[in-house]
C-alpha cells in the first residue's frame, strides 16, 4: 500500500502527540445574512453555535470504548462548559485534524494536552469578547458552566449569546497556547468524574449508525471472488456467463487484482458471485502450512547469525559465559484473528471525480492516502464519512475493504455496498503473527539475572504497509514492543528476525506485547523458581528503576491474597507489564487464579485481579470498563483463540471452529486503579497482555507443569502434565 505522508511526518506527528497537537485556529465562525454569527470554531477541536451547543469533534474511532465521551470531558473541563451543552460528532477526514488514528491505547494519551489547550483557548477568547462587550478588563471576568461573569458587577452572558452577538477577535499564537496555565487535577470538576457515555442512548434506541447500516439511493451490492490462497493468488480466466443469468445481475468487474460481481440485492450478488467460473493461479504459497511456518521459524532462530540487534546493552556474551547458572526456554504463539462482531463493510459513491466512503475506520489518514494513490486522485477527493464501528481491535486500521469497494464503484458508476460474510471476513483477515521466541538467561550465585538474551521470530506488519512504517533496517517496532522490558538487568540483547510466511499479518489488540510479554513474564517466573525466590519478590527485586510498576505489582498481589493457601490443582500466577511502550507506559499487573483438571488438561480461570496505574483517569467508569474488556480479551486469547494454516490459507472459517470466550466462561474480574496525578496513558490493551503469562504461571503453580505455547489448550496442558509425570 502507498501513502501520501512520509515516515518522518508520521513519526513527527506521533512524537508530538504526547505533549500536544498543534491547534489550528480558524475564522471565529460563519455569518448569516443578517450579520449574526452562525458558529464559533476557535480551532479544529470544537464548534460553538448561538444556541450554546458545544460540539467536540472526535477524530478517533468509536468502537465500543466510549472514547468520544472521554475526549469531550477533556475539552469541557478547560472550556468551562456546562456538560448539558456538550455534543460530539465524528467528522469527515480533513488535514486540519492532523493524524486521524485510533490504536495503541493512544487516544487520551495523545490528545489530553492538545484538547485541554483547545478548550482553554476557546474559553480565553470568549472571556475576551465578553469583556470588550462590557468594556471591562478580562482579568475581572471568569467563566463557569458556559457563562462568562463580570465579578465586580455580577453581569453575565452565556457562551451562545456571545457567539450570536459579540465579535470574537482575539487570537492566540503557538507560544501563547504553550503558556496557558492548565488546571491542576485538584481543580477538576469534569475530568475524573463518572459521566454516562454520550453514545449509549442512540445505541439503545436504534438510532446509531454503523457502517453496515448505510443505504444510499440507487445503491447496488457487490461480492468479491477471492483466491483460495490468502496471499499472492491471482485469476487467470473469468467466465461470467452463468452469473449474467442471475436475477438482479448488474455487472462483473475484473481488474488485475480483483474479481467482483454487482447485483441489486446482497442475496443476488452472492448467487452471481458463486456462478462465476474462475481459473486461479494459487501462487507461491499454495503449500504453506502451520507446520512449514513454525519449522521455518525454528530454523531461522537456530541458524540466522545475521539477526538484527533491536536492543543491546552491556556485554551479554561475557556475562553469560561467567554465569554459574544458565536457563533457556522457547515459547510459541499461534496466529490470532480480530473477530470483531461487525464484519468488514463499506459503501462508496463515486460522483464528479470524488469518492464518498461510508464505513468505520481506525486510520482515516492512512486510508485516505492509500485510496488517493490507488485511485489516482487528489487526497481531497477522498471523503471518509466516519460511522460507529461494531468492534475493531486493529482490524479497521486496514483500508482493504474501502479500496475494493471504491474500485468497484468507479466501474459501475453507482453507489456500491460491499459486505464480507463472516467466513470471508475471517479468511481475509490480517492476523496477529505467529511467533517463536528463544530466551536465555545467566544467573549469579544468588539467583540474580546478570545476562538476558531474547530472539524474536515473527512477521512484521509494517513491512507490508511500506517503508513509512519500519525503520531503516526493515524492523517494525510494533512487532517487537515488550521484548524491551524494564527489568534491571545489566546485560541484555534482543535479536529480531522478521520472516515473511505467505500469511499477511496486521495489528491485533495489544499487538506485540501480547506475545512478547507472554515469553518475558513466563520466563521471569521460571527464573524465580530456579532461584528459589517467590515470583512476586523476584520481580520486585528487579524493578527498582520502575517504581510505578512495582507499586501495581504489590497492589495486585495484595488484593489477590497472594501466598494464601488454595485447594488442590488450583494455583495463582502473576505478570506485570509496561504495555504498550516505554515512552508512555500503562503500568499493569494481574494475578490469575486458575484450576486445572489433571485428567483432561482443561483450565478454568476462577478470578483475575488486575491493578493499573494509567495516570489521570478521565472517566472512571469508562476506564474500569476498558480494563475489564481488555482482561477478558486476554482470557479469550490465552485459552481459546488460534488459527491454523493449510494450503496457504487459514483453516478456520467461523465461530464454530475459531472459538472465542463465551459468557459462561467469564471469570470474576477485580480491578484496582491507582489514584494518580501523572499524565494520562491508555487502557484499551495493557490488561490483555498480562493474562497469558499469568495464566501459564498459575498452571505451573497448580501442577508443576510448564506450558510454553499460547493458547493454553487442554491438549497442550495435558501433554505438559504427562511430560512432568
Amino acid at each position: 500500500m502507498t501513502t501520501r505522508f512520509s515516515r518522518r511526518e508520521f513519526l513527527r506527528s506521533t512524537a508530538a502527540a504526547g505533549v500536544g497537537l498543534t491547534l489550528r485556529f480558524t475564522i471565529p465562525g460563519g455569518v448569516d445574512e443578517a450579520g449574526a454569527a452562525t458558529s464559533f470554531e476557535p480551532n479544529a477541536a470544537l464548534t460553538i453555535t448561538p444556541d450554546g451547543a458545544v460540539t467536540v469533534h472526535i477524530t478517533k474511532a468509536e468502537m465500543g470504548q466510549g472514547v468520544g465521551t472521554a475526549l469531550a470531558q477533556i475539552v469541557a473541563e478547560e472550556l468551562e462548559a456546562d456538560w448539558k451543552d456538550i455534543r460530539i460528532d465524528y467528522p469527515i477526514n480533513d488535514p486540519k485534524y492532523g493524524l486521524m488514528l485510533t490504536g495503541g491505547s493512544w487516544s487520551v494519551n495523545w490528545t489530553f494536552d492538545a484538547l485541554s489547550r483547545a478548550g482553554a483557548a476557546a474559553r480565553i477568547m470568549l472571556v475576551d469578547a465578553a469583556a470588550r462587550y462590557w468594556k471591562v478588563s478580562p482579568d475581572d471576568c471568569t467563566a463557569e458552566r458556559g457563562v462568562v461573569r463580570h465579578l465586580p458587577t455580577g453581569r453575565s452572558i452565556a457562551y451562545g449569546d456571545i457567539v450570536a452577538k459579540v465579535p470574537i477577535t482575539k487570537t492566540l499564537s503557538e507560544d501563547d497556547l504553550k503558556k496557558i496555565r492548565l488546571k491542576e487535577p485538584s481543580e477538576y470538576r469534569v475530568v475524573g468524574k463518572w459521566i454516562p457515555r454520550l453514545d449509549i442512548p442512540e445505541k439503545t434506541n436504534g438510532r446509531a449508525r454503523f457502517g453496515i447500516d448505510t443505504f444510499l439511493p440507487g445503491m447496488v451490492y457487490a461480492k468479491v471472488a477471492y483466491p483460495p490462497t490468502r496471499e499472492a493468488g491471482k485469476h487467470t480466466a473469468v467466465d461470467d456467463s452463468a452469473a449474467k443469468k442471475v436475477k438482479g445481475y448488474v455487472a462483473t468487474v475484473v481488474t488485475p487484482g480483483l474479481v467482483a460481481v454487482v447485483a441489486t440485492t446482497y442475496e443476488n450478488a452472492v448467487k452471481a458471485r458463486d456462478a462465476l467460473r474462475i481459473t486461479w493461479d494459487q501462487g507461491p504459497n499454495a503449500n504453506v502450512s502451520s507446520e512449514s511456518i513454525f519449522a521455518a521459524f525454528a530454523k531461522k532462530a537456530a541458524e540466522d547469525t545475521s539477526a538484527l540487534a533491536w536492543l543491546e546493552q552491556g556485554d551479554v556474551k561475557a556475562a553469560m559465559a561467567q554465569a554459574p547458572k544458565r536457563h533457556e526456554a522457547t515459547f510459541t504463539t499461534d496466529y490470532v484473528a480480530h473477530m470483531q462482531m461487525e464484519p468488514m463493510n463499506c459503501v462508496v459513491r463515486f460522483a464528479d471525480g470524488a469518492y464518498d466512503i461510508y464505513t468505520g475506520s481506525q486510520f482515516q489518514t492512512f486510508a485516505a492516502g492509500t485510496l488517493a494513490a490507488t485511485l489516482g486522485v487528489d487526497p481531497s477527493k477522498i471523503r471518509i464519512h466516519q460511522q460507529y464501528l461494531g468492534g475493531g481491535f486493529g482490524r479497521r486500521l486496514e483500508p482493504d475493504i474501502m479500496v475494493e469497494t471504491a474500485l468497484i464503484a468507479r466501474e459501475v458508476k453507482r453507489p456500491v455496498k460491499l459486505i464480507r460474510s463472516r467466513e470471508e471476513d475471517l479468511r481475509r483477515d490480517f492476523y496477529r503473527s505467529a511467533t517463536l521466541q528463544m530466551l536465555r538467561a545467566g544467573l549469579d550465585g544468588d539467583g540474580k539475572v546478570i545476562a538476558w538474551e531474547n530472539t524474536v521470530v515473527a512477521s512484521h506488519p509494517g513491512q507490508r504497509w511500506g517503508p513509512d512504517f519500519v525503520d531503516k533496517r526493515g524492523l517494525d517496532q510494533f512487532a517487537l514492543n515488550g521484548a524491551d522490558h524494564v527489568y534491571d538487568i545489566p546485560n541484555q540483547l534482543v535479536r529480531a528476525i522478521p520472516v515473511a510466511t505467505g500469511i499477511p499479518v496486521g495489528y491485533v489488540r495489544a499487538v506485540a506485547p501480547n506475545y512478547t510479554f507472554f515469553a518475558v513474564e513466563t520466563f521471569v517466573d521460571e527464573l524465580a523458581r530456579l532461584a528459589g525466590v517467590d515470583p512476586v519478590e523476584y520481580r520486585l527485586s528487579m524493578l527498582r528503576s520502575a517504581p510505578r510498576l512495582a507499586r501495581v505489582l504489590k497492589l495486585a498481589a495484595e488484593k489477590a491474597a497472594w501466598g494464601t493457601p488454595l485447594p488442590p490443582n488450583v494455583g495463582r500466577g502473576v505478570a506485570c507489564v509496561s504495555a504498550q511502550e516505554k515512552k508512555s507506559p500503562t503500568w499493569t499487573a494481574s494475578v490469575v487464579e486458575a484450576q486445572v483438571d489433571p485428567a483432561t488438561g482443561r483450565v478454568r480461570i476462577r478470578k483475575v485481579t488486575c491493578a493499573v496505574d494509567c495516570g489521570i483517569v478521565v472517566n472512571p467508569d469508562g476506564a474500569r470498563a476498558q480494563i475489564e474488556g481488555s482482561v477478558l480479551f486476554g482470557v479469550s486469547n490465552a485459552l481459546k483463540e488460534y488459527g491454523t494454516v493449510a494450503n496457504g490459507a487459514l483453516v478456520q472459517s467461523n465461530f464454530h471452529d475459531y472459538q472465542v470466550l463465551r459468557m459462561d466462561e467469564v471469570p470474576d474480574v477485580e480491578v484496582h486503579v491507582v489514584d494518580s496525578r501523572e499524565y494520562p496513558t491508555g487502557l484499551g490493551e495493557p490488561g490483555t497482555t498480562t493474562i497469558a503469562p499469568a495464566l501459564s504461571n498459575a498452571i505451573f503453580a497448580a501442577t508443576g507443569a510448564r506450558v510454553r505455547s499460547v493458547p493454553l489448550l487442554p491438549a497442550r496442558v495435558l501433554k505438559a502434565l504427562q511430560e512432568k509425570a
